[in-house]
């Protein structure tokens, strides 16, 4: 026969560990957190742009003859954060460029000269969306770029 577990019950202590007066009031939780957010959205922008020049630095050490698949790795990778941190911080054009710049590479084992180029146009234009401080929803915009990139990627197949 076998042996029957013994359900042990844990001790219930979160309560003990949370106070039931006091501390801030919902209104000011709230109010302080916009006012974090806010903040984070002031420094991102230099944030972005050193990650961008992380991701410039490691273009440019990828090459026909580099080892490819790691380096095309970290650009994806790089470029995935700065994806999804673009459209928080109030720079959607800047995720738009990264989500198609990731497209591109997911499927790569290695980039040629030409893939190089598609790689290059894409950081550049994260640049310049810094550069001009191209903050917020510009709907024709990001509908053309995207668009724009899209025929890009298209014109290069996957080797």
């Amino acid at each position: 026969m076998a042996d029957q577990g013994k359900i042990v019950q844990p001790p219930k202590r979160l309560k003990d560990k949370v106070r039931r007066t006091g501390g801030p009031t919902p209104e000011s939780a709230i109010l302080r957190a916009l006012n974090a957010a806010e903040d984070l959205m002031d420094t991102y922008q230099g944030w972005a742009v050193d990650d961008l020049a992380k991701l410039w630095q490691t273009f440019q050490g990828t090459g026909p003859s580099a080892p490819a698949k790691e380096r095309i790795t970290k650009m994806f990778d790089m470029t995935h954060d700065i994806r999804g941190e673009g459209g928080s911080f109030g720079f959607p054009l800047v995720s738009v460029i990264a989500d198609s710049l990731c497209k591109f590479l997911e499927p790569r084992q290695k980039l040629g000269t030409a893939e190089l180029e598609v790689v290059k146009v894409h950081i550049l234009a994260m640049r310049a969306v810094f550069r001009q401080d191209l903050k917020g929803s510009q709907p024709t915009l990001e509908r053309e770029m995207q668009q724009l990139l899209a025929l890009l990627r298209d014109r290069m197949p996957v080797r």
